[in-house]
């Protein structure tokens, strides 16, 4: 009896451990002046692992062609080139383009990433981003979170 209890207390113990250790994610939208972005970001506990946007930029909304668009953002995109960590890219279609960006934080520079339009951070990124505190920003600029 106390072998069967034992292997239960160690059963219990690796559930919670494997539980706490869990990835999540939490998806933020917001629509406006043409823009739809969507953010989804992957977290475990309060730290924020990795983060991908996917803005839909509508032409005529914003008042631009297709051409116009691609040499607007086109400068944008060279930010982002051989940034660590980053993958970023623009595809262009009749009436629209998607942003794609994707974030993965324990390989990124923080050094690399300051001047780039769209990226900010407080202190080292590398320390932790908070799960919390990106939910707050986001809410605070007009996100809605979006129920999984």
């Amino acid at each position: 009896m106390k072998k069967a209890w034992a292997l239960f207390l160690i059963a219990a113990v690796m559930i919670v451990l494997t539980a706490c250790g869990s990835e999540e994610t939490r998806t933020f939208e917001l629509n406006e002046q043409g823009i739809e972005s969507k953010l989804v970001y992957t977290y475990s506990g309060d730290e924020v692992i990795s983060q991908s946007t996917e803005n839909v930029i509508n032409y005529e909304a914003l008042g631009i062609d297709k051409a116009q668009a691609e040499e607007l953002f086109g400068d944008l995109a060279e930010q982002y080139e051989g940034l660590s960590g980053v993958e970023h890219s623009f595809d262009f279609g009749d009436e629209e383009a998607t942003e794609s960006i994707s974030i993965v934080y324990d390989e990124i520079d923080a050094e690399e990433l300051q001047g780039v339009d769209g990226i900010a951070f407080e202190g080292d990124p590398k320390d932790g981003i908070s799960m919390e505190r990106s939910a707050e920003m986001l809410l605070d600029q007009g996100y809605t979170e979006v129920e999984e």
